[in-house]
């Protein structure tokens, strides 16, 4: 995602639009910025009358927000879960619903370790040889 343009900026493109000598597509080009974003500044300032970026939207509330010490009990209890498990026993427990993903994320920023899912359980022994596949046959 582009990050937002300096407060320069802003006011250097509405000037020249306010100014009128060049064209929007001719101040693209002077400012080095794409046609779209000179129309769009120049709209909002005609709206409000200020070239001020419009305030950060928010986003939408972590899944998990207060839920921190409800995570850290769960691990403290059961270190040997999956992160699947996890989100089992959170919907269970606390009837929070939450994704792998989302869990991930938050045992990170947490500082939490989570549990690594293994294909197969340590003590079995490689089921081919080489690990290449096929079947070993001796010459």
């Amino acid at each position: 995602m582009p990050s937002a343009l300096s407060w320069d900026l802003r006011s250097r493109i509405v000037s020249a639009c306010q100014a009128a000598e060049l064209t929007q597509v001719e101040i693209a080009d002077v400012f080095q910025v794409n046609l779209k974003t000179v129309e769009k500044l120049w709209r909002h300032f005609r709206h409000t009358g200020s070239a001020e970026a419009k305030p950060h939207g928010g986003g939408v509330l972590a899944h998990l927000a207060g839920h921190e010490e409800d995570l850290r009990r769960l691990v403290a209890e059961q270190s040997d879960h999956t992160l699947a498990q996890y989100v089992a026993l959170l919907r269970e427990r606390h009837q929070v619903v939450t994704s792998v993903p989302v869990l991930s994320r938050t045992l990170k920023a947490l500082g939490l370790p989570p549990k690594k899912s293994h294909s197969r359980p340590w003590s079995e022994p490689n089921p081919t040889p080489s690990g290449r596949g096929g079947v070993f046959r001796p010459a």
